[in-house]
């Protein structure tokens, strides 16, 4: 984490405006942006590059395939990915997130970085658009920023995913599969009621679960 050119394009790099809106955590999230570079030795020339990011809804954990999780982020993009891998680990190690970049155009305006950013930020207010991101950064290290852009964009919205997949029982297959067990006895403690047959068969799954004792008085009051 110390390599010095790496560290030197992450200082010049600046997020200007961050989208309002977190990752979804059931449904695929795009986020427009737009990166503003100062082309290298050309006075008051700006490379602007423009187009959306992709973040497909995280899924549960599955064995691990990092450099598959970043498509269309330039060539040069697989020694930011190294290099990125260890201060994101526990996040990517959690949930599997899935980014592509979509919709790439690049173009070069005979103006300073400064004056274009301050006019699409002006833009976006007049339209009031609030989900768009900004980010200065140097030019040859576009694909450094926007990576840890959307690395961080996932960090932020981590702890929503957790919840999110926890309350429908997907976060935890063990958890799923007790809750699967627990309607299983309460729809024949249901049936019994009414079929005292079922007894048996209630007796059976209570000690086949696990889960006798827990349920051994409301069990027995039907005798």
């Amino acid at each position: 984490m110390d390599d010095p050119r790496i560290l030197s394009l992450l200082k010049q790099t600046k997020l200007l405006r961050a989208p309002a809106k977190a990752l979804s955590t059931f449904g695929a999230t795009v986020i427009e942006y737009h990166l503003i570079s100062p082309v290298p030795e050309r006075a008051a020339r700006t490379r602007l590059r423009e187009g959306v990011v992709r973040s497909q809804k995280p899924r549960i954990l599955t064995p691990e395939s990092f450099s598959e999780r970043f498509q269309g982020f330039g060539d040069g993009s697989q020694e930011y990915l190294d290099w990125l891998k260890p201060a994101y680990r526990d996040l990517l190690r959690a949930l599997e997130y899935n980014f592509k970049n979509e919709g790439l155009q690049t173009q070069v305006i005979s103006e300073s970085a400064s004056g274009v950013a301050d006019r699409i930020l002006a833009d976006l207010d007049g339209r009031n658009i609030c989900d768009q991101a900004v980010i200065a950064c140097p030019d040859g290290g576009w694909s450094l920023a926007l990576m840890k852009f959307t690395l961080d964009q996932a960090a932020g919205s981590f702890p929503t995913h957790v919840r999110d997949l926890e309350r429908r029982g997907l976060f935890d297959p063990a958890g799923k599969e007790t809750s699967r067990r627990r309607r299983e006895i309460e729809a024949l403690f249901a049936a019994a009621a009414s079929d005292r047959g079922v007894l048996k068969r209630l007796g059976e799954k209570l000690r086949e679960h696990g889960l006798f004792s827990e349920y051994e008085d409301r069990y027995l009051r039907f005798f």
